[in-house]
């Protein structure tokens, strides 16, 4: 299970969200903003925002990688 923010009118190279009582937030928190085309390519800003009590930075960063090959091949949605 995991939360999900979606920001689509803004671009971000960084986001945080302030949770009431957040140390009892143990969920990822995926954030996402507005796409943008460059160069016949699309990008999409991710912010994942992980209770350090829940998962370590290198558990983070393989799940972003993971998501990063998922998003490199064309039609993984259809």
């Amino acid at each position: 299970m995991f939360d999900v923010s979606s920001v689509p009118w803004t671009h971000f190279t960084g986001f945080s969200l302030q949770i009431d009582d957040g140390t009892r937030h143990l969920l990822p928190i995926f954030t996402i903003g507005r796409r943008v085309e460059r160069d016949g390519r699309t990008f999409m800003p991710l912010a994942v925002q992980v209770h350090h009590a829940s998962a370590d930075g290198f558990h983070t960063a393989r799940l972003v990688d993971d998501i990063r090959e998922l998003m490199a091949v064309p039609g993984w949605v259809g």
